[in-house]
């Protein structure tokens, strides 16, 4: 639990350092996430852009590379995975208000239902909420509070 900017019932500095480390093995991890999608349809990692293989590939390497700055720079990693966990939570809401209006456009004519989002979209969310959020916890963490 934060309270101000210290940690109760905790060592302040281990919680960040394990939060840091977590966010640094999150982007550096994304090698792994790749071969899941590639060799086993697996893909957690990137859902939005199932339907552009090459945008999917950008970013599979964009998520490597800032990895590798959050390890270069570790003063940056809770900025990079704030950055990029909420651009990617954002992207994933935007697709599925894509899809909703597609089945609404759908319902109202002779158009095939479009398929729903798949399950794997649900734990990409989830994995980039839980970024952003370890990633904004420690950015307050790091905020002076004015008592």
């Amino acid at each position: 639990m934060l309270t101000g900017n210290r940690y109760v019932g905790s060592n302040p500095t281990l919680s960040v350092l394990s939060m840091l480390r977590l966010i640094r093995g999150y982007y550096l991890g994304t090698p792994v996430f790749f071969l899941a999608d590639v060799l086993f349809s697996f893909n957690v990692r990137v859902a939005f852009l199932d339907q552009w293989p090459a945008g999917k590939f950008v970013y599979y390497i964009l998520a490597f590379v800032l990895g590798i700055i959050a390890w270069r720079r570790p003063e940056w990693t809770a900025r990079v995975g704030l950055l990029e966990s909420g651009t990617n939570v954002m992207l994933i809401i935007l697709s599925v208000v894509v899809w909703y209006g597609s089945v609404l456009d759908a319902a109202g004519s002779d158009f095939a239902m479009p398929t729903a989002p798949a399950s794997e979209a649900l734990v990409n969310f989830v994995f980039s909420a839980a970024i952003a959020g370890i990633s904004y916890t420690i950015q307050r963490a790091r905020v002076p509070t004015i008592s």
